[in-house]
């Protein structure tokens, strides 16, 4: 009897009809060029793959470059700022700018501006550098206000000079003590925390209170909380305002010098004892009063000043 062997895979492809069997080459021929491309491609870079990554190096030093630049003005500025900040300024005796509409010009913008560069390879190189650019134009704009509004009062030194408001509003022998300082505090009648806006010298009813510097008056009249308000215009960005007073010598638009007497120290409005409120206000921002009180006084007197505050804020 005859033995019946299975037939082999090739002997079944020979039955085929010749179309089948073309179309297998093809195929065949297609998979081993792929693989083959594949392999050469991941050790051996294709013309075009070459000049892709050509390109992708060049762009990649270049965005480099661009980082050193931004880091170079970066400096550059943050120099001119500090220069303005602590050499400038504090030989003229003025506050940094804090005008809203300024800082609100210098804020960084929000992320949705930024949503356009992202998606592609270099998306993270891209949107740094545009938030940098970005932060680094408005941080010159900002400098350049600054800048300009210091050099104003440089070229008005003289006339500067007198109208900062550079005296105590009191007679310090007549200080009782500094009852309340600037900045946040549990108020004495309502309990509540709230932002106070100048120092409270407690002093005798009576007790003469002096314009700080020469200014023209901007408001004397009753206001809540304030009760008897004085409100001086320097200039220069500068006011200043006396609170809870017993008697006023000033009336609206009346030209006054720094040591004149302006009114008495008294307990009107919302006031739980006698003193004088007295705020300083550099461009219709809230300043702390200490710092222009050592512009009249001796580093001696100074100290035992920021002592007996000290002591105020322990008690507190």
């Amino acid at each position: 009897m005859g033995t019946n062997r299975p037939g082999t895979i090739l002997d079944s492809i020979k039955r085929w009809p010749r179309g089948y069997r073309m179309l297998l080459r093809v195929a065949i021929a297609l998979l081993i060029a792929a693989g083959g491309n594949l392999l050469i491609s991941s050790y051996i870079d294709t013309p075009k793959m070459a000049k892709i990554r050509r390109e992708n190096h060049r762009l990649e030093r270049e965005y480099a470059i661009l980082h050193e630049k931004i880091a170079a003005s970066e400096q550059i500025l943050e120099d001119i700022k500090h220069r303005d900040h602590y050499v400038y300024r504090p030989l003229l005796g003025v506050d940094t700018i804090g005008d809203p509409d300024v800082l609100r010009a210098y804020s960084d913008y929000n992320d949705e501006k930024y949503a356009q560069y992202q998606g592609n390879d270099y998306s993270h190189l891209i949107e740094d550098s545009w938030r940098r650019l970005d932060h680094l134009t408005r941080s010159i704009y900002y400098a350049s206000i600054s800048l300009d509004d210091t050099q104003e009062m440089a070229t008005h030194k003289e006339e500067f000079s007198t109208v900062i408001p550079a005296i105590w509003p009191i007679d310090r022998t007549k200080l009782r003590s500094v009852s309340s300082l600037y900045g946040m505090r549990k108020h004495p009648r309502y309990g509540t925390w709230r932002k106070h806006e100048g120092v409270d010298l407690a002093a005798p009813t009576g007790t003469p209170v002096y314009a700080t510097g020469n200014a023209v008056v901007r408001e004397a009249r009753w206001r809540n909380g304030y009760g008897n308000l004085i409100e001086l215009n320097h200039g220069f960005g500068y006011k200043t305002r006396y609170g809870h007073l017993s008697k006023m010598y000033v009336r609206e638009g009346d030209s006054v010098t720094r040591g004149q007497v302006i009114g008495e120290v008294g307990n009107t409005g919302v006031s739980m004892g006698s003193h004088l409120h007295y705020e300083v206000r550099f461009r219709d921002n809230t300043v702390n009063p200490i710092h222009y009180f050592n512009k009249d006084m001796s580093p001696e007197a100074y100290v035992e000043l920021m002592e007996q505050i000290e002591e105020s804020i322990v008690k507190n």
